[in-house]
Order: structure tokens, then C-alpha cells, then sequence
């Protein structure tokens, strides 16, 4: 072959190779370039510094551009190193967290795609503290004795401090400020040294200190900030003083203002509080609920899981027009356990029932001339009856109704029977000797003293 044809032969080949190249040869493309590496997340619930009270726990963030997956650490220490989700898909994730009361779990979230991992996200840890919400255990049949703040501890023996197992100091006042006025310490110090010395648990009564039994409680209780200030207020003075536990004495929220719904979550967020690691109890004085109206039913039945028990104000049931009415026999004592109790499935176990230890005449003005049980006694009355004639100021000869030892006894074993217990007010007023209607009670329900 000479040299033109070699020449020839060789363009020839040149040809049919760019032909097969424009026609769909087999070179393939560049590969594109990698993801750019995700950003972090942000941890959106629990909330930085929440509480958790179940040990399921739903951990959420935000969703992260070009992210195809989730690595979620969790754990004890401030920085995790424990992955509990490795490329996770979803930005939420339910986890199980041990039932390890007041651990506290950090936590956060690295993002990740095909480039790697994103870079710092241990910068967005948030925690949040497991906590236990647990009334303490009950504690039988309670006999509730309140104490004022303007009573001499001193006239009143220890013996009467053993006969009762809970001690209501009445009353801390709420003040303009929304937290709490301590009324009489000098008088508070006493009762607590002689109710710890005669084994009886002390808890604080709060009423509203405005003089109508309302306004505070009502402004207090009326937004979200306010009930939170009164809480800490009130959690700090069960600290300082070692309270065994409150007692709400607001007379009365009601259903004509709205305060009932205020009530409400009140009582929900203090019971959070006090019962946070069953450590303090809840109590409540409510109405005697024999009258159907806005202050009935303002105690809703929402309530009752949060408070450990009701002390049912049975009494005052008095009338200035009508003459020879009792303000607090036994048939009220029955009306009102039946309303609460079966009418509204208050839980049996928490119904205290209300005795009063003072009388009300009936058919006449009540000023000057309402008597504590002592005092009737002292003019000569029978300790078994209900009524007595006897002076006051510038009333004389006339009848005043009280509870004696007989109805006491009535009243003590109805409350053992239906429910689980009776409240005084107020030991103060009550008989120092054999006569004394807390020891009617104690006896006829076989409490030790």
C-alpha cells in the first residue's frame, strides 16, 4: 500500500469515529457535585427548661433544608453522647425515658444527608426535668381542727392538740399584691411547736385578706402571671415555715363572675405544685352545698382529682326572720354529704364533714349574739342538748342552737360511715374538759388521744 493510500485510509477511520460520537456514543457525563452539608436544627418541644410528668416523651424540632435523615442524642450531661435515633426520618420522635424522679435529660439534634453529618448542632441542646405529680398517701379518718391567727394557743391543752390529726392555722391573707400576709407569727411559732409535739400534721388556711372575702382572690386568680406569683409565694412559705400542706379557704368563687373557672385552674397549679413528689397536701373549705346557685356550682367537678380532701362547711344555716331554726342538725349534716357525695361523686374518701363549735340564734340579728360552745356551756347549758336560753350583750333570754355532745356523736359517725372524717371550727371554742365536742368525736370513731 503506498503512502496516499495510508493517508486515505486513515481519514476514512477519523470519520466513522465523529460520526459514532455524534450519534450516541457511550462517554459518560461528569458526576454532579455533592449536597452542600444541612444546618442545624432547632428543638421545639418539650420547651428548654419544661417538666415532663410521663416518662413517654415526644422530642420535636424544626425541619432542616436538604436533611434526608436525623441523628437525636440524648442524655444526663450537658453535652450527650448517646445517639437514642440514628437517621431518624420524621422530625418527631416518642421516646421512653427511665421513671427517675427530678432527672434532668439534655438533649439535641444533628442532621445529616448524603455529604454528612451537620457540624455544631451540639450548640442547640435544650433540657427538660422528669417529675413525679402524686398526692401524698392519705392518712384515715381525718379530725380537722382550725386555729386563728387572734386565739391564745396557751388556753388550749395538748390534749386537744392529739385529737386532732391535721392543724389549719387560720388564716395567711392574700394581700393587693397577690401574695400572702403572715397573720400573728408570734401565735403561728406556737401552734406549730404544740401541734408537732402532740403529732398532729399543721397546715396553712389562705382566705382573701381584702376584708370581703373576694377581691384579692378574684384580681390574683384572674390571669395566668398572677396565679403563678401566688404559687411561688405560697410553695415558699410552706418551705420556711414546714407546713405539712394548705388549705384554700376562698369565700366563694362563683359562677356569676367567672371565678369559678379561675378557681379552677387555681387549684390545678397549686395541687401540681404541692403534690409535686407527693411531698404537701391540698385541702379545701367549700360550701355546705345544700342551696343550688352560682356559688354551688362554682366548685366543679374538675376539682376533686386535684385536692386531697373537702372540709364541708355544714353549718351557718341561720335565718334572722324565722324563729326555732337550728343552723347546722343533723338533718344538714345529712343533706350535705348526700349533695356532695351522691349528687356530685365527690370521692368518699375525701369528704370531711363540717361541726361547728359555737352557736346562732334564730329569728334575730346575729350581731353579739353568736356564742362559742364554751361560753353556752358557762351560762348553764346541757353539753347533750342543742339549744340553751342564755345572755349576751343587749340580748337576754333568748335561744341560741349549738351542736352538743350527743348531735357531735350523730354527726362523727355519720362521717365514718359515708365518709372519711369531721373538721372543727375552731378548737378555741370548744370545751377544754369531759364536755369537749372534739372528744365526742374522737371517742365515737375510736380515735386515740
Amino acid at each position: 500500500m503506498n503512502r496516499t493510500k495510508i493517508i486515505l485510509y486513515l481519514l476514512v477511520i477519523a470519520l466513522v469515529i465523529n460520526s459514532c460520537s455524534k450519534n450516541g456514543g457511550t462517554t459518560a457525563p461528569p458526576p454532579p457535585p455533592p449536597p452542600p452539608l444541612p444546618g442545624c436544627a432547632s428543638n421545639s418541644a418539650p420547651a428548654n427548661g419544661s417538666f415532663a410528668t410521663n416518662t413517654s416523651v415526644t422530642l420535636s424540632w424544626s425541619t432542616v433544608s436538604g436533611a434526608t435523615g436525623y441523628d437525636v442524642y440524648l442524655g444526663t450531661t450537658s453535652t450527650p453522647t448517646t445517639v437514642v435515633a440514628a437517621n431518624h426520618s420524621g422530625t418527631t420522635l416518642n421516646y421512653n425515658i427511665p421513671a427517675t424522679a427530678n432527672a434532668t435529660y439534655y438533649w439535641y439534634v444533628q442532621p445529616k444527608n448524603a455529604a454528612g453529618n451537620a457540624t455544631g448542632c451540639a450548640t442547640t441542646v435544650t433540657l427538660f426535668t422528669y417529675i413525679v405529680i402524686q398526692a401524698p398517701a392519705p392518712f384515715g379518718y381525718y379530725v380537722v381542727g382550725y386555729f386563728p391567727s387572734y386565739r391564745n394557743p396557751a388556753d388550749v391543752p395538748d390534749v386537744k392538740f392529739r385529737m386532732t390529726n391535721v392543724i389549719v392555722y387560720a388564716f395567711f391573707g392574700v394581700n393587693t399584691a397577690g401574695t400572702l400576709t403572715v397573720n400573728s407569727p408570734a401565735t403561728l411559732d406556737a401552734v406549730i411547736t404544740k401541734a408537732r409535739a402532740n403529732n398532729a400534721k399543721v397546715f396553712v388556711g389562705i382566705n382573701d385578706g381584702s376584708g370581703d372575702g373576694k377581691t384579692n382572690f378574684k384580681a390574683m386568680a384572674a390571669t395566668a402571671a398572677g396565679r403563678n406569683t401566688f404559687i411561688k409565694d405560697v410553695m415558699a412559705k410552706v418551705r420556711q415555715y414546714n407546713f405539712d400542706g394548705v388549705d384554700m379557704d376562698w369565700e366563694f368563687p362563683t359562677t356569676t363572675d367567672g371565678t369559678d373557672l379561675t378557681f379552677t385552674l387555681l387549684m390545678k397549679e397549686l395541687s401540681d405544685s404541692l403534690h409535686r413528689d407527693a411531698k404537701y397536701y391540698l385541702s379545701s373549705a367549700i360550701t355546705a352545698g345544700k342551696y343550688a346557685g352560682g356559688i354551688r356550682d362554682a366548685v366543679r367537678n374538675e376539682i376533686f382529682p386535684y385536692v386531697d380532701f373537702f372540709n364541708i362547711m355544714a353549718y351557718d344555716d341561720f335565718n334572722t326572720t324565722v324563729p326555732y331554726k337550728h343552723h347546722s342538725d343533723y338533718a344538714l349534716a345529712t343533706t350535705c354529704l348526700n349533695y356532695w357525695l351522691t349528687t356530685r361523686g365527690m370521692p368518699a374518701s375525701k369528704a370531711v364533714l363540717g361541726l361547728p363549735a359555737y352557736g346562732r340564734p334564730s329569728g334575730i340579728t346575729q350581731s353579739g349574739t353568736v356564742l362559742t360552745y364554751k361560753s353556752i356551756l358557762a351560762q348553764g347549758a346541757n353539753p347533750q342538748y342543742d339549744s340553751a336560753v342564755v345572755t349576751a350583750g343587749a340580748f337576754t333570754n333568748y335561744t341560741i342552737y349549738y351542736n352538743g355532745q350527743y348531735t357531735i356523736k350523730r354527726k362523727a359517725k355519720l362521717a365514718k360511715d359515708i365518709a372519711n372524717g369531721v373538721m372543727l371550727w375552731e378548737k378555741w371554742q370548744d370545751a377544754t374538759d369531759v364536755n369537749s365536742l372534739l372528744k365526742a368525736a374522737c371517742d365515737t370513731v375510736g380515735r386515740a388521744y
